[in-house]
């Protein structure tokens, strides 16, 4: 994995990197492997845990006990603000975080219900939040097809950059991902972080994080289980909305049976060879050989493709993933979206017929030294990244011909 070049990840994984690595952003191939990275750090200054079960580690499941303060617990009225919720809350400012092992997913399966945000908002499931263009639903399902969780996020990239989520579960809080930070002292002894406890109609609310850091709210009602989460550039107000939207408006889990949501797969093109196939040129054709590809199906239908292909660098190298050590290879990335989401769309160039090569070279990001372009050809959007502006021009004016 270390030699991969960062630089010709998809669009949706590399808006991710921006901030904080967000869930949501990584390509359809990466969602749902199950995969989870894991590393050690040893440092005296500040490790991020993420753990099944804050609740589970400290051996209560109790919220009001999941963090501990010597400050006072707060009292909700008509008068808080936003900013209140976070009165004790703070993070050590320096050091270095890493993350260790995870457990298992502790859900069976999942479904998707992102194409139903103007239903769920047109019946008061979720709030109208016309500043975050895209949006993702998920529900997890136990091994019985129960509802394990629930997860909403409304996510901005233009001119403010935002991640905000709402994590929904039954009262099983030991089984949801909670992620804290934690201090070591100069003799290594852990510092119990800082947090805000509020107590609002009887409920006690915990908020962990500050400005400029990622910042949870979590609480346990007879309802369930929720977090509200937000990114290093997301402020307190947008959360409070979010926290008062649930207060009024409990998750109804009953509304997301396992069989009304969509299901995505994985499998590889040679599974199903005709799949986009007048949307995949022939790059050995061009001097090009295939090191990966990936076809996403949406409830057993072709839905998406992504492959990588590769030049001027001996077969087995690109069978190895080696072929960066050759000098002048080069790579396309191509990918077919048949519903691209609203950054991807908004980023064309226009119809297949209308690029030009000026076009193709007017995409060219020196920072990262590669070409973004992306166009729709018969409705479907083409998304590419390479390094090399004359041989992808090549690419592209065949396709022209040929239509």
């Amino acid at each position: 994995m270390g030699g991969i070049d960062d630089s010709f990840i998809s669009e949706d994984a590399e808006a991710a990197s921006v901030a904080d690595g967000e869930k949501n952003s990584k390509p359809f191939y990466q969602k749902r492997t199950g995969l989870r990275y894991a590393g050690l750090a040893a440092c005296a200054a500040v490790v991020l845990i993420c753990v099944w079960a804050i609740p589970a580690l400290l051996n209560t499941p109790q919220i009001n006990t999941t963090h501990t303060t010597d400050r006072p617990i707060l009292h909700w009225s008509e008068q808080f603000s936003a900013a209140d919720y976070f009165k004790y809350s703070t993070d050590a400012d320096n050091g270095m975080s890493s993350s260790i092992a995870e457990s298992a997913i502790p859900y069976a399966e999942s479904r998707s219900f992102s194409d139903k945000r103007a239903w769920l908002e047109a019946e008061g499931v979720i709030p109208l939040m016309p500043g975050h263009p895209m949006f993702n639903c998920e529900a997890n399902y136990n091994d019985d097809g129960s509802i394990y969780s629930v997860v909403f996020s409304w996510h901005s990239r233009n001119e403010v950059y935002s991640d905000l989520n709402i994590t929904a579960g039954y009262q099983e809080v030991e089984q949801i991902m909670d992620c804290i930070f934690i201090e070591l002292d100069d003799n290594g002894n852990i510092i119990e972080p800082s947090v805000t406890v509020t107590e609002r109609d009887g409920v006690q609310i915990v908020a962990e994080g500050n400005e400029g850091r990622k910042k949870t709210i979590t609480f346990l009602n007879e309802s369930g289980w929720y977090q509200i989460a937000g990114s290093w550039n997301d402020s307190y107000e947008p959360m409070v909305i979010l926290l008062d939207w649930i207060w009024a408006n409990p998750i109804d889990f009953s509304r997301f049976p396992i069989e009304a949501g969509d299901h995505f797969t994985s499998i590889r093109l040679e599974q199903m060879p005709y799949a986009f196939e007048n949307y995949i040129p022939d790059f050995a054709a061009f001097g090009f050989i295939e090191e990966t590809n990936y076809l996403q199906l949406k409830n057993g239908i072709p839905y998406a493709y992504e492959g990588h292909f590769i030049a001027h660098a001996p077969e087995q190298l690109v069978k190895d993933g080696r072929y960066y050590e050759v000098e002048g290879w080069t790579i396309i990335h191509w990918g077919v979206f048949t519903n691209p989401e609203y950054y991807m769309l908004d980023m064309s160039l226009g119809e297949l017929d209308d690029l030009t090569e000026e076009m193709v070279l007017s995409r060219f990001d020196s920072s990262r030294n590669q070409f973004n372009v992306s166009f729709t050809w018969d409705g479907i959007l083409i998304s590419i990244y390479s390094n090399t502006a004359l041989e992808l021009w090549e690419v592209l004016a065949s396709l022209q011909t040929m239509r």
